[in-house]
């Protein structure tokens, strides 16, 4: 007996039913973003969701994101720049999480939505005038950051489709 088989660790398997270039877990509104770029971007892709339907943490806040600092708001005429975005999370999350993912987060954001609208149907609509919830904190605004999808959308890839429409009622499915 290895030691290995001491601690109950069994052997991977050699021989997979299925093989996928990416698995997501969770159909919220960020695992279904990077199963659809994943499936653009020519990969084979699997979502699993442990709940009886897709929207995550997204479902709950009426199926909006907050993405600040986007090209579409500032051709609305609503600004509200990276250092201020950044201002109000650091304020909102304080020392709870690493400041290098929140500066990840306002610049690889907008770059999301820019790469949604050059490569998919996806719609989206921003809310200009619904502000941040915590208008106490430093680099709060009064709109602009917060999206939702502006239609029903359907989105296939090969043998699966995801429905979106707002407030996100979603659903994901295999087909065949």
């Amino acid at each position: 007996m290895t030691a290995r088989e001491d601690t109950g660790v069994r052997s991977m398997p050699t021989h997979w039913d299925e093989e996928y270039d990416l698995v997501v877990l969770g159909a919220g509104a960020g695992g279904m973003a990077a199963a659809l770029v994943s499936a653009i971007e020519g990969m084979r892709t699997l979502v699993i969701e442990k709940s009886d339907q897709a929207g995550g943490t997204t479902a709950y806040s009426s199926g909006t994101v907050w993405i600040p600092n986007n090209a579409q708001q500032r051709q609305l005429g609503v600004t509200n720049d990276a250092v201020a975005a950044l201002e109000y999370l650091d304020a909102l999350v304080g020392d709870r999480a690493d400041r290098k993912l929140r500066e990840a987060f306002i610049a690889a954001g907008p770059e999301m939505l820019d790469y949604l609208a050059r490569h998919t149907d996806v719609g989206f609509r921003v809310y200009r005038q619904q502000p941040d919830y915590r208008q106490d904190l430093p680099g709060a605004t009064l709109g602009g950051g917060r999206w939702s999808l502006s239609r029903l959308t359907v989105v296939r890839w090969g043998k699966t489709s995801i429905v979106s429409g707002g407030p996100f009622q979603n659903s994901c499915c295999s087909v065949g």
